[in-house]
C-alpha cells in the first residue's frame, strides 16, 4: 500500500513541477490595444505559437542571456513578416523592454512600430 501511495505521489509531483515550470510571455505594444502573448516552449529548439489576429508561423525565437527575440511570418505567405520583437531584460522592473514591428494589415501592408514591454509569468 505504501509503495502505491509513494508511486502516485511521485507521479503527480512530476506533473505539477512540469506545469509550474511552463512560462508565458505577454507583451504590450505601445499604441496598440491588444497585447501579444505566447507560452515559452519547454525545449530550446521549439518555437512558440503566438496569439495574433492573423495566422502566423514563428521562425525565430530566443529567450536567453537577458534578451528576448521573436520573429514570425504570415502562415500563408512566408515572405510577409508579421511580427518582429527585440527586447532586453530590465532588472529593476523584472520585465523586458525593447522595440517591435508588426504588420496588422489584411491584404495590404499596415506596419506599426514602437516600444514594447514584456512580462514573463
Amino acid at each position: 500500500m505504501n509503495k502505491i501511495f509513494l508511486f502516485i505521489l511521485l507521479f503527480f509531483s512530476q506533473m505539477i513541477v512540469a506545469n509550474a515550470a511552463q512560462k508565458s510571455v505577454s507583451c504590450v505594444l505601445q499604441g496598440l490595444k491588444d497585447p501579444i502573448s505566447f507560452v515559452v516552449p519547454s525545449k530550446a529548439d521549439d518555437l512558440p505559437q503566438i496569439d495574433f489576429p492573423y495566422a502566423v508561423k514563428t521562425i525565430l525565437f530566443s529567450l536567453r542571456d537577458k534578451n528576448l527575440l521573436l520573429v514570425a511570418v504570415d502562415k500563408d505567405d512566408a515572405s510577409r513578416m508579421r511580427i518582429f520583437l527585440s527586447a532586453q531584460a530590465h532588472t529593476k522592473k523584472q520585465r523586458y523592454d525593447g522595440q517591435f514591428m508588426a504588420d496588422y494589415g489584411g491584404n495590404q501592408l499596415q506596419l506599426d512600430n514602437g516600444p514594447v514591454s514584456c512580462e514573463i509569468k
